[in-house]
């Protein structure tokens, strides 16, 4: 299986889901801090009003509900109050453990490299609950599913970058996807 990726974002940053509420975030960015006349653009990083997390809060606020009642009763948070994690997030006083399941949170929301990652790990469990399959490798103790029915390959790829060993963020993301859902 080949997840191809351009120049996107494994898991979005904690940064990325902070910003999107200034009037500027609304406007096309400029790459390279240079305004003139035909300058290449990147997409605007919010709508100007709401934070990108607060867009997505909008989107699902049930849902963000129960992600701080599931961290508060797993004792990862102090306050069962939704709208306390998300100030803290945005004033940046969340432990970082905790930011990190805000951006998973997030990731499985939104239309993310990371989600689709998530999904490919977890075909070989999907096939082993396919009787037919389960039936053939009891027989066969010494065989496991995912190793012959399933590689995955991420081809993440920056055209045009310098940098051919990748972006570090998305890498250290890919590994804590991969150690999170094995």
């Amino acid at each position: 299986m080949i997840i191809p990726a351009y120049n996107e974002a494994v898991v979005p940053s904690a940064e990325f889901l902070r910003s999107g509420a200034l009037r500027e975030d609304a406007m096309n960015q400029n790459p390279d801090n240079q305004k003139g006349v035909g300058d290449l653009t990147n997409p605007p990083v919010g709508d100007g009003i709401n934070s990108n997390i607060g867009f997505i809060i909008s989107q699902f606020p049930d849902e963000w509900i129960f992600l701080t009642e599931r961290l508060f009763s797993e004792g990862k948070i102090e306050n069962n109050s939704s709208h306390m994690l998300y100030k803290q997030f945005m004033h940046c006083t969340l432990r970082p453990e905790m930011v990190g399941e805000v951006r998973l949170w997030a990731m499985f929301r939104t239309q993310s490299v990371g989600k689709t990652v998530v999904g490919a790990l977890q075909y070989g469990r999907a096939l082993a609950t396919v009787p037919k399959i389960r039936q053939y490798y009891q027989t066969r103790p010494e065989k496991r599913i995912p190793e012959d029915h399933c590689e995955v390959i991420l081809a993440h790829q920056t055209y045009g970058q310098d940098a051919p060993e990748g972006d570090p963020e998305n890498d250290d993301a890919v590994r804590m996807l991969m150690a999170r859902y094995p």
